[in-house]
């Protein structure tokens, strides 16, 4: 008798199943001070940025994202409103509350603080643990844990390892 192939219904319950909760930042990350050191700064106080080059690492609690260039825009409070990350590619490692280890990567990469989205474009890659997605665009949604990938364009590739109480199996 051979065994069943699991449905179409059964393989994505298990991919929904598999990635909520898992794509979320360490949540202490956010009230721990920004390190960043780099090659060279700017700050225009009229535009209210702040633009770090050259050989730029970033470590905020857990997250240390590496990169070329990176660039702080500030509201009237000076409170972060969004950074824009480029690099070839920037690097990004964070943990998360499982302890799983996050991993990605991108020629640019966009953080919006108000909507709380990371954006990676342009090879982008995102490894959680081992399962890996890679698309030229990815966006996390970092309070929901919602992810979205592909541009319409090119195909997105996922590679999901099974695990031990998989719903598919």
């Amino acid at each position: 008798m051979k065994p069943a192939k699991p449905s179409l219904i059964a393989i994505i319950f298990a991919l929904i199943a598999h990635w909520p909760g898992i794509t979320a930042a360490l949540s202490t990350d956010r009230e721990q001070p920004i390190h960043i050191e780099a090659d060279k700064l700017d700050i225009d106080e009229s535009r209210q940025i702040s633009i770090y080059q050259g050989n730029v690492e970033m470590q905020q609690g857990s997250l240390n994202i590496n990169s070329d260039r990176v660039v702080f825009y500030f509201d009237e409070n000076n409170e972060i409103l969004r950074l824009e990350i480029t690099g070839n590619p920037a690097r990004l490692k964070q943990l998360n509350d499982k302890g799983d280890t996050v991993n990605g990567r991108a020629l640019f990469m966009k953080y919006l603080q108000n909507e709380s989205l990371l954006e990676l474009h342009d090879e982008a890659f995102l490894q959680i643990a081992e399962d890996i997605i890679e698309s030229d665009k990815i966006v996390v949604n970092i309070d929901t844990n919602a992810v979205q990938a592909g541009n319409g364009k090119d195909r997105v590739r996922m590679l999901i390892k099974p695990g031990e109480a998989s719903p598919a199996q």
